[in-house]
């Protein structure tokens, strides 16, 4: 039985085996691990969830004496749905929302931040924000916009990692059974195109 992928897989186990031109079931477990593996890798490598999510109260600091930017930790942001800064104490805090005019997403999402006029006052989690961030995923509907937005060189960029790695491990000899795709050196099969290609949607953390 094959390894079930993770929803957050950036590329399908029918796209790598036609890559392949493989037919038979015989190594989908090991392709299904290395599929999940080189997904982990490129998020990790990107510091951020590339699947669409939805993150709610999500709290940050302020170490300024008053602060109006801040830089959300994943990105793209397709909604902000609320901003709140938090009155009373540690012990029984008071969240009281933004209204709609005091706070704003910067441009198109694609940065991640979020601008506060007037600004926060200096404090630890005083602030939080509910939004939408990432790539819709749809493999079934690569063409339709509505259904999937990921990248197409990112699944691409996958797809050769799980080719390389597995044609690499038949010449070792290695087998399936003792094939592990989280033992696979990811950083040092990346060539210099594939990192080229990370860079472009690596996620910097922001300070601001």
């Amino acid at each position: 039985m094959a390894t079930e992928l993770k929803t957050s897989a950036l590329t399908t186990l029918k796209r790598v085996k036609e890559r392949m031109t493989i037919a038979n079931a015989d190594h989908d477990t090991v392709l299904e691990r290395l599929i999940n593996a080189a997904s982990d890798f490129i998020e990790g490598y990107l510091n951020r969830i590339l699947k669409r999510t939805a993150y709610s109260n999500e709290i940050y600091s302020v170490y300024a004496p008053r602060q109006e930017m801040f830089g959300l930790k994943q990105t793209p942001v397709t909604t902000l749905t609320s901003a709140q800064y938090r009155a009373g104490t540690i012990s029984s805090p008071n969240w009281t929302s933004f209204i709609a005019d005091e706070y704003e997403l910067v441009g198109d999402g694609k940065s991640g931040i979020v601008k506060i006029y007037g600004g926060v006052k200096e404090g630890v989690n005083v602030i939080r924000f509910t939004y939408t961030a990432g790539y819709l995923i749809d493999f079934d509907n690569t063409k339709d916009v509505s259904k999937h937005t990921l990248p197409f060189d990112l699944s691409e960029l996958v797809e050769r990692l799980v080719v390389r790695t597995f044609k690499r491990r038949d010449s070792e000899g290695k087998t399936s059974e003792g094939f592990e795709g989280a033992q696979v050196n990811w950083g040092a099969i990346l060539d210099t195109e594939g990192k080229d290609i990370l860079d472009r949607y690596r996620r910097v953390p922001t300070f601001v």
